[in-house]
């Protein structure tokens, strides 16, 4: 696409746009501009109600910091012909996808910039501040293995969370479910999950386990009931 120059006061912004840029971030686009001048073009449209104008669609802020603060005169554009409904879009779309650093990689980045400068020229230069910088550069000093470590236990933790058994019973398999439920109440007192604790306690007195350890014996009295 053609790059024209076009007068800062022949752009107007649109009554769309839905970003907005807080004022630290604003004084850092105001020093880069000073600093590297205005090198990514603006996007515009003819505009639809003033002949001889256009509308911006994509660089309100660039716009409007180097005509309000530097002075300039005039600004790259590209123009493109859209309708209403597509000039949205595509205001949105360049304001939004954008995308977005992974945080090891910007830590390493950031490293490699502290080698030759200091933390407030950082921050000068960078849409970060010095806390920020600081946080990421900290990612480096994650010791070598910890983010196996951290998986290790994420998967523990999945491999111990707690399962859902759903089992279909008759009527008279019910009423003795419910008769040994009521005979449980009387050791497992006010446990959490009482069904849960029911059916453990019935498994672990057909295995034989006492206090947590499976003999992995059946009882020998076929008579015994729960409570010893």
């Amino acid at each position: 696409m053609e790059v024209i120059q076009i007068k800062v006061d022949l752009l107007d912004p649109n009554h769309w746009n839905p970003n907005r840029m807080a004022k630290e971030m604003r004084k850092k686009l105001t020093a880069y501009l000073r600093r590297e001048g205005l090198i990514e073009p603006l996007v515009v449209r003819p505009h639809p109600k003033h002949e001889g104008r256009y509308e911006i669609l994509g660089g309100f802020h660039r716009w409007s910091i180097c005509k309000d603060e530097l002075g300039y005169e005039t600004v790259p554009c590209v123009i493109v012909e859209l309708n209403d409904k597509r000039a949205m879009i595509l205001s949105v779309n360049l304001n939004s996808m954008t995308g977005q650093p992974v945080p090891s990689l910007l830590s390493n980045l950031l490293h490699d910039l502290q080698q030759e400068m200091t933390l407030p020229d950082m921050e000068a230069t960078l849409p970060f501040d010095q806390g920020e910088i600081v946080d990421f550069l900290s990612l480096l000093q994650i010791p070598e293995g910890f983010a196996d470590e951290l998986e290790e236990q994420a998967a523990q933790q999945d491999k111990d969370a707690p399962e859902v058994l759903t089992i279909v019973l008759d009527r008279q398999q019910h009423e003795l479910w419910q008769r040994a439920s009521e005979v449980a109440q009387q050791v497992i007192g006010g446990a959490r999950n009482p069904k849960a604790r029911t059916l453990e306690l019935l498994a672990t007195r057909y295995l034989g386990q006492e206090d947590g350890n499976i003999t992995g014996e059946k009882s020998t009295d076929p008579d015994q009931g729960l409570e010893s």
